[in-house]
């Protein structure tokens, strides 16, 4: 982004990429539609993205804490799975 202009002390005139855009509020892959003249668009929306990921990584983490022993149930038999399911492919392709 780019600024071009001052208006008042906390407002401006300014230059920005679509692709910033995107990427600012975590719409890749031309999700986000052109946007035409006059056209307002909140850049908050970017923050308020980041704070609800922020949140729900906290809530996870704290969900695999509080559940630990279930968790490490669960990703030792995903690996014990993952490790006979190799051990299958690799016999059978032998």
């Amino acid at each position: 982004m780019k600024v071009i202009a001052k208006i008042e002390s906390r407002r401006y005139v300014c230059e920005i990429s679509h692709d910033e855009i995107e990427k600012f509020l975590n719409l890749y892959y031309n999700k986000l539609k052109t946007m035409e003249i006059g056209q307002e668009f909140d850049l908050g929306k970017g923050y308020d993205f980041a704070e609800e990921t922020k949140e729900a990584l906290k809530k996870t983490e704290e969900f695999i804490k509080a559940n630990e022993k279930v968790v490490s149930a669960i990703l030792g038999g995903i690996s014990l799975v993952g490790r006979i399911n190799t051990k299958t492919v690799k016999a059978k392709k032998e």
